[in-house]
């Protein structure tokens, strides 16, 4: 006879699950149905939800000749335990899935099968985490099966946590899916299901979709919440050791330094007034309030940025999301940023800093950083280098939908220069990308150049819309204004530095040259006394 279709959810249950009770929420409260099967007993734990009257019936209950109780819904839920190879698989269904305990599963198990056992030509699906300065997730489906490269991702950029394809071995199933979970459909009766695990097992195992996958460990954000607490708790201790190496507080958005007056790390006008957000300032707050370093404290406490002209809160920011840290933990490489943990695989980080240190140093001659906003800044560098003054002054693009910023200052050797006060990765990535963007739109639009010209004298001129520009005569000079006088392109956060390889590398491939400035901050980061609460 022959075997009908059965869509499965598989999880792998992690090594440390050897009871039942480890992996199964309020196990005593549920249906438990023990199943033999070849001689060994697996076990059925089951959940059946009372009956429920849909919200949308209300609409009509009113108006109805006749009673709607006939209309309800219900659902339920089941998850199948199996140990295999010493090793407990769940097979959910319905709603099993919310069974689990959360940390008892494997992540990333289903991925993991999935870029083993797929043919990498017939993809169908992909789920990815942008790096960009506004995270980003997407899924980019093909309407037919096609390569991963005709997808049109950035490897650089793009963290791929799910993918659906169709299978190498068709004998196995024809098509999967994968993130956390695997969700296969194949003909199936539950006497196969030994056979269907340890597939399963021998593609998570394998390595070998590094042939055809080889950047997907590179970096991945830590999703299991114990893993997430072992690390927090190794950032509090580091803090409290005072050993603040690759450990900095920064500014987690854009601003505009113009309207920011301070911060204060206690409320919104209590404490003192500081320039610019560390953790000399901070921990110094902490000890006039008698309060420890906790995780809980810098999940709950907050750092306000104060508008200049009232006094107000413009943004305020949860201490732990102002923290940038890299710290190596049991053997493996980990970033903290905008509040997420991420994995980074030790080898990429290695090359990443290896092509980080290769990006020219650029030889401009600026001075130090001692006004209060970058607008300052750039005015005065203006006004003493002869360079033209295009901040603030935004070129509207795209029938007016779109805000280009060309550069902050332009010199009469066509650098664009782009200047920016150290912040975290969303506001490195911001000025990264906006000088890549700048330029890609000089070398290809002659309508944006004619928008520009506008704006320029006639000794700065570019090319006229009808004319082809030279890539070869541009640089795009990043400049980066730190408190910290070491600070060099390694002490950038993670993903900043591969935002800048990326638009570096890009660059490179318009044949337009790019460098790196880093200058300090002097006489404004002298911080008040802050005040007792």
């Amino acid at each position: 006879m022959k075997k009908k279709s059965q869509s499965l959810s598989i999880f792998l249950l992690k090594q440390h699950v050897k009871e039942k009770e480890d992996a199964i929420q309020n196990i005593s409260s549920l249906q438990n149905t023990a199943i033999s099967l070849d001689g060994a007993e697996i076990f059925l734990y089951s959940k059946q939800s009372n009956k429920n009257k849909p919200s949308w019936v209300r609409l009509f209950t009113p108006y109805a000749n006749g009673s709607l109780d006939y209309l309800y819904s219900s659902n339920c839920s089941a998850v199948l335990l199996i140990n295999r190879n010493d090793r407990f698989f769940a097979l959910t269904f319905g709603y099993g899935r919310h069974l689990l305990i959360p940390d008892s599963f494997e992540e990333n198990f289903g991925l993991r099968v999935v870029v083993n056992s797929v043919d990498p030509e017939k993809l169908r699906s992909i789920d990815v985490h942008t790096l960009e300065s506004v995270p980003v997730h997407k899924r980019s489906q093909a309407s037919v099966s096609t390569s991963f490269p005709d997808f049109g991702l950035d490897v650089e950029q793009d963290l791929m946590y799910a993918a659906t394809g169709f299978a190498k071995d068709p004998s196995f199933c024809k098509a999967l899916s994968g993130k956390d979970a695997l969700k296969i459909s194949l003909p199936f009766e539950l006497v196969d299901i030994n056979s269907v695990l340890d597939k399963v097992s021998a593609f998570f195992e394998s390595d070998s979709y590094k042939k055809s996958f080889p950047w997907i460990d590179r970096l991945s954000e830590v999703r299991n919440q114990s893993s997430k607490n072992e690390l927090d708790e190794a950032l509090v201790q580091k803090i409290k050791s005072q050993k603040l190496s690759k450990t900095w507080l920064a500014i987690p958005d854009v601003i505009d330094w113009a309207n920011v007056s301070g911060f204060r790390y206690q409320k919104e006008k209590l404490g003192g007034l500081v320039d610019d957000i560390s953790w000399d300032g901070y921990l110094s707050c902490l000890e006039d309030r008698k309060k420890e370093i906790s995780i809980q404290r810098l999940k709950e406490d907050c750092i306000h940025c104060i508008s200049a002209s009232n006094e107000h809160a413009i943004h305020t920011w949860k201490v732990y999301r102002c923290i940038y840290c890299e710290i190596e933990h049991d053997g493996e490489f980990y970033s903290l940023t905008n509040g997420k943990w991420y994995k980074i695989d030790r080898d990429f980080l290695k090359s990443l800093d290896d092509e980080i240190g290769r990006i020219p140093v650029s030889d401009l001659d600026l001075p130090t950083y001692a006004v209060k906003s970058e607008n300052e800044y750039n005015e005065s560098v203006a006004n003493s280098k002869g360079f033209v003054l295009m901040d603030r002054k935004n070129i509207n693009y795209g029938n007016g939908s779109s805000k280009i910023e060309f550069c902050d200052l332009y010199s009469t050797d066509k650098k664009l220069i782009h200047v920016k006060r150290y912040g975290g990765s969303s506001v490195l990535s911001h000025l990264f990308s906006q000088g890549l963007v700048s330029m890609q739109l000089v070398l290809s639009d002659g309508n944006f150049r004619d928008l520009v010209n506008e704006k320029l004298p006639e000794t700065h001129k570019l090319p006229k819309k009808d004319e082809k520009p030279n890539a070869g005569e541009f640089e795009v000079v990043y400049v980066i204004a730190s408190n910290d006088k070491k600070t060099t392109a390694h002490d950038l956060p993670l993903f900043s530095k591969i935002n800048l390889r990326s638009c570096y590398n890009r660059l490179q491939l318009m044949g337009v040259s790019s460098s790196l400035k880093v200058i300090p901050i002097e006489g404004i980061g002298q911080e008040e006394n802050a005040h007792e609460e």
